[in-house]
């Protein structure tokens, strides 16, 4: 049985999962259970018999478990270290708001009956803290978290209608205008060191004297540019992949996409990894390493954290304490 736990945040929700499961859905252990109950001198809420489970108890749990069940897939997905982006966290938090919304909605045999207290303390409270809308909606108009999610191949404009319908145009300008000053930037440092060279070189005069007459404008090169960036934008379509590729990308100008997807997703959207790689350096800096200096600490805190990556086991070398065989 899973017992509930002060610094796991699903963990009452994962306790009666399992109890629903594994109790309230089996007769023999839901008895079984009720005796010790009956055993122990439980009563009910009454107190006027022994307290026991009953289908009014499974109906609050599983009611429960249905609207708590968003809410822990949300932290879930939030806490993890595998595509940890921080385009991850708009879209997320809002498929928890519309699955709270169509349970409060819900009409008929799918309308809950002990649980939509919980459903409303969970998408709006009174005051300024608590529930979804306090918590949340100011982050919903942030630009950097929406240029995250905009930039993300599986979720990009195309999840705006759901996430910030009435910010879609003003992120849809910002990313041509910033794919285009990468482009110029890039554009730019290449025609420079092409100059160099062509004089270095002593390049000769070209034998066409009527190409200059033929250029183009800046003013036209920067309207082509936009629309391409445009197009490859309104084409882009998104990834069901969970692990990013690089071809997830629009082929043209790739390699800007990916340089403003990094710019807007480096950060990570839960403290989860961070407060675990503070429980890895505790484990590391133990009394008997405390004279460890600070770049041989981090040496080995990198290589605690990282050694699911080399597809190899180590053998503890002769000599290791039991103390220090723990880091391998």
């Amino acid at each position: 049985m899973l017992l509930t736990l002060p610094n796991r945040w699903n963990s009452l929700y994962d306790a009666c999962s399992v109890l629903l499961q594994r109790v309230m859905d089996d007769d023999a252990r839901l008895e079984a259970v009720n005796e010790v109950l009956r055993n122990e001198g439980g009563t009910n809420r009454n107190r006027t018999s022994y307290y026991g489970f009953d289908d009014q108890d499974k109906q609050v749990l599983q009611e429960y478990c249905k609207v708590m069940k968003p809410l822990a897939n949300c932290l879930d997905r939030l806490q993890t270290e595998e595509n940890a982006y921080l385009g991850v966290l708009l879209p997320t938090l809002t498929l928890m708001r519309v699955a709270l919304e169509r349970m409060e909605e819900a009409r008929g045999d799918q309308a809950l009956t002990y649980a939509k207290p919980l459903v409303r303390a969970l998408l709006r409270q009174e005051g300024n803290k608590g529930g979804f809308n306090n918590s949340f909606s100011a982050m919903f108009k942030d630009l950097d978290l929406l240029m995250a999610s905009a930039l993300h191949p599986n979720y990009g404009m195309t999840t705006f209608n759901s996430v910030a319908p009435n910010m879609k145009e003003e992120i849809f300008q910002r990313i041509v205008k910033e794919m285009k000053a990468l482009i110029r930037q890039e554009t730019e440092e290449r025609d420079n060191s092409q100059d160099m060279e062509a004089m270095e070189e002593h390049e000769e005069v070209s034998a066409d004297p009527f190409a200059e007459l033929c250029d183009t404008t800046q003013a036209d090169q920067e309207d082509d540019l936009e629309e391409d960036i445009k197009k490859e934008l309104l084409a882009w379509k998104r990834s069901k992949e969970a692990t990013l590729k690089k071809s997830h990308f629009p082929a043209k100008y790739r390699d800007q996409w990916v340089t403003l997807f990094i710019k807007y997703n480096t950060g990570i959207p839960s403290s989860a990894a961070v407060e675990r790689l503070f429980s890895t350096a505790g484990d590391v800096l133990r009394p008997k390493r405390a004279c460890l200096n600070e770049d041989n600490f981090e040496y080995l805190v990198f290589l605690k954290g990282n050694l699911h990556l080399l597809k190899q086991k180590f053998k503890v070398p002769r000599g290791v304490d039991e103390e220090d065989e723990e880091m391998f």
